[in-house]
């Protein structure tokens, strides 16, 4: 998805966005830069559309020329008043997210004023502008492409580190798992030994920049001592497939690293327990992105970290990035549906694949 969502109303501004877009594209790929909304495939939800741009992109440009709170359609009602109104929608939609908002003036126009605006909009007046003059556009479009780079986390997000490293953090990993093995005061520790399971640490690359956080292990897992085979491990690597990973360039783990009776829930308890242990991986890991599979997972992490989102159902949020902070830097976390999802509704492939380009930023 795009990083940069620029928001115009053409009949306003369409010649400065124009001149700007072509600007940016010498900077940033062509790609990244999300500006029409005719680029929306026909018959769909636009504001569903619009709103997972919104969500996707880091940085949101709102263009603003001389004309730009008055516009009316035909019957002489402004635009701005009218609640199906692209730009409207666009703007609400990032401060709803908070996301970065960067006014761009064009024309000679100035900040509207809070008490013209629609009250879903009216924080807007509050964002520092950025002012694009004619005889100088060239100097001011390249002070706000210097902006929206310090803006933008870097691809990788985190730089590579030596086999030296590497190994450290493998040797950590092996100490958690120790210490998960001999956990006899786990409530699933009588339940793994009765049944010959394996605790089910995690699996992958320990120093990756993109770790997944499941629920449980299931059976086969459990029987293996390895997350995600069976039918979920094999739409899960479907969907790395569609950003060019495999398994081993991810870190893979759960909530809860043993199984639980009849593949139920997790219980408060059980959360409670082994969260110490996810708390120790991520430590290690030190992942850019952590893409949690399911509500269980989202929901723990989210209150962990004490994100505004921590109350939001997964069905509102699949595929938002969301920026925390842990101790060793900045992070994202993405939440997504559970790949088994797609095992009881089908239609629900697209959704999930297009949730997971969002981590392309981070590959």
């Amino acid at each position: 998805m795009s990083r940069i969502f620029i928001n115009y109303r053409r009949q306003d501004s369409e010649g400065h966005v124009g001149r700007l877009y072509d600007h940016l594209a010498t900077h940033f790929p062509k790609a990244d830069i999300f500006m029409d909304v005719e680029a929306l495939p026909p018959g769909v939800d636009f504001v569903d559309e619009l709103e997972h741009a919104v969500t996707a992109c880091e940085v949101f440009l709102a263009v603003i020329g001389p004309q730009w709170l008055d516009v009316t359609d035909e019957h002489g009602v402004r635009r701005l008043d009218q609640g199906n109104d692209f730009v409207r929608i666009e703007i609400s939609l990032a401060l709803k997210h908070n996301k970065l908002i960067i006014p761009v003036l064009v024309g000679g126009a100035k900040m509207p004023p809070p008490d013209r605006l629609p009250e879903d909009i009216a924080a807007l007046a509050r964002r520092s502008a950025f002012e694009l003059s004619h005889k100088r556009f060239m100097a001011d479009v390249m002070q706000l492409v210097n902006a929206i780079q310090r803006a933008l986390p870097s691809r990788s997000c985190k730089a590579s580190t030596s086999l030296e490293v590497l190994r450290r953090k493998e040797a950590a990993l092996r100490d958690v798992r120790d210490d998960l093995v001999n956990a006899i005061n786990s409530p699933l520790y009588r339940y793994r030994i009765d049944n010959r399971y394996f605790p089910v640490l995690g699996e992958g690359n320990a120093d990756a920049k993109i770790m997944f956080i499941g629920e449980s292990p299931g059976k086969f897992e459990a029987e293996q001592g390895k997350p995600f085979v069976g039918s979920s491990g094999e739409v899960l690597e479907e969907m790395l497939a569609t950003i060019n990973l495999r398994r081993q360039d991810v870190y893979l783990t759960n909530l809860l690293l043993d199984r639980p009776p009849d593949n139920r829930e997790p219980t408060e308890e059980e959360v409670a327990f082994y969260a110490p242990f996810v708390e120790r991986i991520i430590a290690i890991v030190q992942p850019a992105v952590i893409a949690t599979l399911g509500r269980f997972a989202m929901s723990y992490l989210l209150a962990k970290l004490d994100l505004p989102e921590k109350n939001d159902k997964i069905s509102r949020i699949h595929g938002k990035l969301i920026k925390a902070r842990m101790d060793y830097g900045e992070i994202h976390i993405l939440p997504l549906y559970h790949p088994a999802i797609v095992l009881y509704s089908a239609a629900q492939r697209d959704t999930l694949r297009k949730d997971f380009q969002q981590l392309k930023l981070f590959v």
